[in-house]
């Protein structure tokens, strides 16, 4: 397992004061495959929330989780050249 908080852009100021958690699950499925369980949570209401929710599943599927996937299927990342993904 893995968790950490997330906090909000800085140009989403009133929803940055409230992080984010998030919690990744890995279940070794065999030898080969491993089932992946992202639980995203600490969401606020209202005002930039939207917003806030928005930018996240952006991040999630354009950034984090190719990353991730890059990480299962080629190996450890260079973080101070991490692979792009469009």
């Amino acid at each position: 397992m893995l968790t950490f908080s997330w906090s909000a852009p800085p140009e989403l100021p009133v929803a940055r004061e409230q992080r984010t958690f998030v919690i990744v699950r890995f279940a070794a499925l065999d030898e080969n495959h491993t089932r992946i369980n992202l639980t995203h949570i600490g969401w606020g209401e209202g005002g930039e929330w939207d917003a806030a929710f928005d930018y996240f599943k952006k991040a999630w599927l354009k950034v984090v989780l190719p990353r991730l996937k890059y990480r299962f299927d080629v190996g450890p990342v260079d973080w101070s050249n991490p692979p792009t993904f469009n």
